[in-house]
């Protein structure tokens, strides 16, 4: 997280309108404060996602929000799964299978990735292609200082011939 000292400012002076003092205050820069929000956003990703890689469930489901809901692939699960517990039982079940494999760990690089911002949330969209392309939105929601993942949509489709 970047300190408020860190950030670029912008100084105004103004004069108390009550004792008539001049004062200065700070005005952040717009530009700086966005990538400020970009980063926050990839840093909870990057969270999420290192986890998942990693086989470390509570890591993972601590990166959703309390009422957070959940779309996964058909595989894993049918209906929307709502709240953290429920999406904690569902990628249990997921981390399960892959280590039932005899992996330790899965790599998840995400390609095409999309972020766009509405205020205090955010939708990330992105790929990661393996055996077949897995889609994947996440609605975030910035909560104080914390970005968490308030929605995840995701579903898998088969890869385009040519990339196959």
């Amino acid at each position: 997280m970047a300190l408020l000292a860190d950030i670029p400012h912008v100084p105004r002076t103004f004069t108390d309108i009550t004792t008539r003092e001049p004062h200065t205050r700070i005005i952040l820069n717009p530009a700086r404060r966005m990538m400020t929000t970009m980063g926050d956003i990839q840093e909870t990703l990057d969270r999420f996602l290192g986890a998942f890689s990693n086989l470390q469930l509570d890591e993972m489901v601590n990166c959703f929000t309390e009422d957070a809901t959940a779309f996964f692939p058909i595989a894993h699960h049918h209906t929307r799964s709502e709240g953290r517990e429920a999406i904690r039982e569902v990628f249990s079940r997921v981390l399960g299978k892959i280590r039932a494999s005899g992996a330790i760990g899965i790599s998840l690089e995400p390609e095409d990735l999309h972020v766009e911002i509405l205020g205090d949330a955010a939708i990330v969209t992105f790929h990661i292609r393996d055996n077949v392309l897995n889609r994947r939105t996440l609605l975030l929601r910035k909560d104080g200082e914390d970005w968490g993942i308030e929605h995840l949509h995701a579903s898998n489709a088969p890869l385009d011939p040519k990339e196959a």
